[in-house]
Parts: C-alpha cells; sequence; structure tokens
C-alpha cells in the first residue's frame, strides 16, 4: 500500500476523531457547567455520531472493459494477495456496488435482486429494508470463501424480452442493447440491481467508502445513480482505455454525468502497459503516453493535471509480488498520491465546515458564558470589598438600588419572554411548511401534473411545478428567518441599551446551495427530456424510473432544509436566551450577597471567602472551555475572539 494514500486517509480518520472528541468534551461541559437544555445535548450526540460514520466517497466510473474494477482492486485490496472483486473478462461486477465499513455488523454481500424494479421503491429506500436483500456473509479469513462470494457481483440471468422490457432494461428500437441479445427471443440482464459490500478493510475502516459503476447502459437504466449517488460522491475517477482513447460512449458518459458533477473529478487512463514496447526507449514510451495524457485532456477539456496514466493490472501484479520497479512503472503511486493531496483534504474541509456552522457559535456562547461569570464573580468580590467599613444605612441603600436594578432587568425579560413566544409560533409554523406531510402534497401535486402521462413533456410538467413549490417553500423559510431574526435583534437591543448587555448578531439563514441544487435536478431532468433517444423511444418505464429518482433526491433536499432551519433556530435563539438567563443569576447572585451582608455586617469577610473559593471553581470551568475551544480552533481553523484574561485573577481578599 503506498503510504501516501493510506497516511493520507489515516490522518483524515484521526483528525474526525479528534473532532469526535472536542465535541463530546463540549457536551460534557455543558452537562456539568450549565443547565443545557435535554434536545442540545442530544443533538450533540447525533453529530459525534455521524461524525463517527463519516465516510469519503470516491466514485469510479467507466465504459464496460476499462479495468475499473481492477484499478480498485490494486488501490485497496492488494493486501488480499489476489483479485478481490471479479475483473475478468465477461466476469466483472455486473450492478453498481458500494464498499465500506460498518463496524455494528459482521462482515457481508448484499445483493438486491433485479426483479425490485417493478416496483416504484428506490434504491435509497430500499437500502432501509434488510428483507428485500440477499444477504452472504463474509468469511474473510478464507480466502477462497471470499473469492466465490465475489463472484456473485458477475452474476447474470438469461430471461425473456418481454420479461427484461417490463424491467425498463430492453428495448428493441435502442441501438445500444444489441449486446445483451442471446437468441430471437431472450435476452442476457444482470441478476442483481445493487449490491453493498461491508469489508473490514483498514482503509475503509478509516472512513473511506467506494462506488463501483456500471457502464452506459446500467447508468442510464438506474437514474438514481446519476441524480443522487454521482453528484454526491466526493470525488470521481472516471476510467478510459489508453489503446482507445476517449471514444464516443465515453465521451457521452462524462458529458452526461462526470463533467457536471463530484466537487472533483479526474480522468484515469488505463491499459498503458499496451503501450509498452521492447522496441522503444522509455523516453519514446512516455512521450507516447504523454500525448495520450494532453490530447485526452484537450477532449474533456480539463487540464493535463488532472489526466493519471496508469497499468491497473501491472499495479494489482506488482503490489502482490512486491515488484517495486513494476509498481512504480504502473503509475499507480502517482495516482495513489494525487489522491491523498487532493480528494482527502477537500472532503476533510467539507467535514470541518459542517461542525463549524453546527458547533462553533454554541461553543463561542459558552466561553462569553464562563467569561462573563468570572467578570460576575469578580464584581460580587469588589461589592463586598468595598462595603467593609460601611454602615447598615448604606448597604441597605445599595441593596435597594441592586434590587430596583433588577425589577427593571426582570421587566425587560418579562417583555422579551413575549417575543420569544412569537418567535417560537414563527418558528413553529416554519418548520411544519417543511415537514413530512408538506412535501407528501407537493409530491401528490406534482404527479397530478403528469396525470400519469410518463413522457418527456409530462415529466417536465410535473418537475417543473415539483420545483417551484419547493423554491416556494425555501423562499418563505428564508423570509420567516429573517423576520424572526430581526424581530430578535429589537428585542435584545433594550438589553444592550439599558442593561449593558454586548451586542449580538444573530445568523443569518443561508439556503442557497440547497436552491441551486433544485436548480440542478431541473437541469437534469431537461437533459434527460431532450436526449433524441428518450424522445423518439419515449421509455414510460424509465420516464417514471427517473421521475423516482429525482423524487427521492428532492426529499432529501427538503428534510437537509428542515435541518438546517431548525439548526438555524437554535444557533440563533439559544446564545440570546443563555445571555439573558446567565445575566439574570449573576444579578440574583449580587443581590443575594447584599441581602446577607445587610442582615449582618460582620458576614462580610466571610462572603468574601465563598466568592473566592467560588471564584476557582469559576476558573477552572473556564480553563477547560478555553482548552476546549483552543483544540475545536485547531482542527477546524475557527478564530475566537480574545476574551481579557486579566478577568480570570481574582482580587486578593482581606
Amino acid at each position: 500500500m503506498n503510504y501516501g494514500l493510506e497516511s493520507g486517509i489515516t490522518r483524515f480518520k484521526n483528525r474526525r476523531d479528534r473532532l469526535v472528541k472536542v465535541v463530546t468534551a463540549y457536551k460534557e461541559w455543558l452537562e456539568h457547567h450549565t443547565e443545557s437544555e435535554p434536545e442540545q445535548l442530544l443533538r450533540l450526540y447525533d453529530l459525534t455520531e455521524n461524525l463517527k460514520r463519516d465516510r469519503l466517497m470516491v466514485a469510479f466510473v467507466a465504459e464496460f472493459s476499462r479495468g475499473k474494477t481492477e484499478l480498485i482492486n490494486a488501490l485497496f485490496f492488494s493486501d488480499f494477495k489476489q483479485r478481490l472483486l471479479p475483473s475478468d473478462a465477461g466476469r466483472t461486477t455486473m450492478c453498481p456496488t458500494e464498499i465500506y465499513y460498518d463496524a455494528d455488523t459482521e462482515p457481508y454481500i448484499r445483493l438486491l435482486p433485479i426483479e425490485t424494479r417493478f416496483r416504484d421503491d428506490s434504491i435509497n429506500a430500499l437500502k432501509r429494508l434488510p428483507v428485500e436483500w440477499s444477504t452472504i456473509k463474509l468469511d474473510v479469513s478464507d480466502p477462497n470463501a471470499m473469492v466465490t462470494a465475489m463472484r456473485k457481483l458477475a452474476e447474470t440471468k438469461i430471461v425473456f424480452k418481454v420479461e427484461a422490457r417490463a424491467l425498463g432494461l430492453w428495448d428493441e428500437n435502442d441501438p445500444n442493447l444489441g449486446y445483451m441479445v442471446k437468441d430471437q427471443d431472450r435476452v442476457e440482464i444482470p441478476a442483481w440491481r445493487y449490491a453493498m459490500i461491508n469489508y473490514p478493510h483498514p482503509l475503509l475502516e478509516s472512513g473511506l467508502a467506494i462506488l463501483d459503476t456500471p457502464g452506459l447502459n446500467a447508468m442510464g437504466a438506474e437514474p438514481e445513480l446519476t441524480i443522487s449517488a454521482i453528484p454526491n460522491a466526493h470525488a470521481l475517477l472516471f476510467l478510459l482505455a489508453t489503446d482507445t482513447g476517449v471514444t464516443q460512449s465515453d465521451f457521452e458518459i462524462w458529458n452526461k454525468w462526470v463533467s457536471k458533477h463530484a466537487s472533483q473529478h479526474y480522468a484515469v487512463l488505463n491499459k498503458i502497459d499496451m503501450l509498452w514496447d521492447d522496441l522503444k526507449t522509455n523516453e519514446e514510451i512516455g512521450r507516447t503516453i504523454q500525448r495520450q495524457i494532453e490530447s485526452t485532456a484537450t477532449q474533456l477539456n480539463i487540464s493535463a493535471s488532472s489526466v493519471m496514466a496508469i497499468s491497473a493490472q501491472k499495479a494489482l501484479v506488482g503490489k502482490i509480488r512486491g515488484d517495486q520497479d513494476l509498481l512504480k512503472r504502473s503509475g499507480i503511486q502517482a495516482l495513489e498520491v494525487m489522491l491523498a493531496r487532493e480528494i482527502i483534504p477537500s472532503r476533510e474541509k467539507i467535514m470541518r465546515e459542517s461542525v463549524t456552522r453546527e458547533v462553533g457559535p454554541l461553543l463561542n456562547e459558552a466561553r462569553e458564558t464562563a467569561h462573563n461569570r468570572i467578570q460576575a464573580a469578580r464584581q460580587n468580590l469588589l461589592d463586598l470589598q468595598a462595603l467593609s467599613g460601611k454602615n447598615q444605612q448604606i448597604v441597605g441603600q445599595m441593596r435597594e438600588k441592586m434590587l430596583y436594578d433588577k425589577q427593571v432587568y426582570d421587566e425587560t425579560t418579562r417583555n422579551f419572554n413575549v417575543t420569544r413566544k412569537v418567535v417560537a409560533q414563527q418558528g413553529w409554523e416554519l418548520l411544519a411548511r417543511l415537514d413530512d406531510d408538506r412535501m407528501d402534497k407537493i409530491i401528490e401535486e406534482s404527479m397530478m401534473a403528469i396525470n400519469d402521462s410518463w413522457t418527456t413533456a409530462g415529466l417536465i410538467k410535473g418537475m417543473h411545478l415539483l420545483i417551484r413549490r419547493m423554491g416556494a417553500e425555501f423562499d418563505f423559510a428564508h423570509q420567516q428567518c429573517g423576520g424572526i431574526k430581526q424581530l430578535l435583534n429589537s428585542s435584545y437591543q433594550r438589553f444592550h441599551e439599558i442593561h449593558g448587555l454586548e451586542r449580538m448578531d444573530p445568523p443569518t439563514l443561508d439556503l442557497s446551495r440547497y436552491r441551486a441544487r433544485l436548480d440542478e435536478l431541473m437541469v437534469s431532468t431537461q437533459e434527460f427530456c431532450s436526449d433524441p433517444l428518450n424522445i423518439m423511444l419515449e421509455k414510460r418505464f424509465m420516464v417514471k424510473k427517473f421521475y423516482i429518482a429525482l423524487v427521492t433526491q428532492a426529499r432529501i433536499l427538503f428534510q437537509q432544509v428542515r435541518i438546517e432551519s431548525e439548526t438555524w433556530l437554535r444557533l440563533t435563539l439559544d446564545p440570546i436566551v443563555v445571555r439573558i438567563t446567565e445575566h439574570k443569576a449573576q444579578l440574583e447572585h449580587r443581590l443575594e450577597n447584599l441581602n446577607k451582608v445587610h442582615a449582618n455586617l460582620n458576614s462580610i469577610q466571610e462572603r468574601s471567602a465563598v466568592v473566592s473559593r467560588d471564584m476557582v471553581k469559576i476558573k477552572s470551568q473556564g480553563d477547560q472551555i478555553e482548552a476546549i475551544a483552543k483544540e475545536f480552533s485547531l482542527l477546524t481553523g475557527v478564530a475566537f475572539r480574545t476574551l481579557n484574561s486579566e478577568s480570570g485573577t481574582a482580587p486578593a481578599s482581606d
């Protein structure tokens, strides 16, 4: 295993594990030192669990016979000392295959029967129904049993054309399907629709996941791949054969499904060993390969640095045999370095940004809370020391003023609580507009617009309505959140003006990336409907499958916007409530000290000693949250505001 790739994924896992640790430490700090709502603690727990399951998805896309599965074997499974995934000619994987590691279950292969295409269920929905899958337990200690189990991925079945047509896998008028014909009445189709492999490999355990996709025709048969799986992959490797270059079908896959999707995509020219010629020098062979790289880059309209030239087969042989010269000549090491240097850091950045949005503002508010507690304790101590030598009348006057200040603050708080109820009502209305029932209604209206006319024209009509209605709900969410922010700002302004609380600037809800994804779904629809083959054949079955895939992705978007809105409401309201509640507690504590001193002037020294002891505890709490914030800042790059350090030092008591 090349250390660049292995160490890169290990670093990704370590950084992810450190993020889990720091968020857990923050959660525990809240539990021990604040009166946090159970919902907030539960959300932080869910966040850490999601981080633990976070995966770096790399999708491999190619037409048949480009050596895609062989490359996966070479990159990730050479330690098996033979081909783990079937990649012989005519015996390669026949269905989309997802490979990952799940520590909660034993190793397995799950295979989704091709017959599930008769139903309207999406693959994503069927993943939550294990009973629908054929499951094979993997004995990772038995190489022969492993190879036998993996051969299931290459299984096909011969069916009558009428059945294949009903499954949406056969059309006499489609010139691209001739390879399927076995005789006059029958065709060969994949036995499985989708495969999931849970395999305990070190890189998979570190969070890597692999999506092995089939060729052009199979890609078109499963719109969910092109609408959801490929666009959501963190990186995409597109394989070509060095000897053929960019063929028409390669170019079609690239234009339709690769170039417009995935944040990072690379072309991989495989089978460079076919250019190895004993009658040519290494320099001549190198120039030939470089010309192929430059030609491929020009055809695909990408930079030459995004095109890698390799021999997957020689790389696998070199790794199994420990032949370093062959391994170097295969070009696989340069590809592994690229994966480690570009793809992994990109995924790590997305992870950091997600955690920062969720935790950063709350962690900063916790720092402010600890800081304010220290400031309040210092002020308490100064107040008590100032009372030394005063008579009861003066203490009483100070007590009356503090009582008045608290009454004014309580009145401001009561007014804020009225605003808070209004905000809660508006927040409820907002989330009600983004719940599953609302989405079901939008989908139902979209279906009515199609009116059971599963043509490209009907599809466009239905999707226009679906996206327009979803966009309207997104706009409502944005406007509602803007109104809530303005309401809270106006209400909190009184605390700032009357009571001296620091200004706060709640975040703005940004749904632009979700609107952009909606636009992408509409573009995908228009491209599907403008495809001459789809217009000519009007494949009713495929139009419906395409619509189901679109709706599945739209529903996920809708749920993401609801989660984003819930998070925004929490990040906007919670810090303000904490700030107001904390200030009230500080006033009550100062008033309590004055009450006790007023009742007994001789208790000043005793009260000062109590406050000094409390300050030690408060300072310790502040140090803990600062250490957590420092680690969080190192991992995410967030720069927290520097707090006045001298506030953490208590003045000496008499």
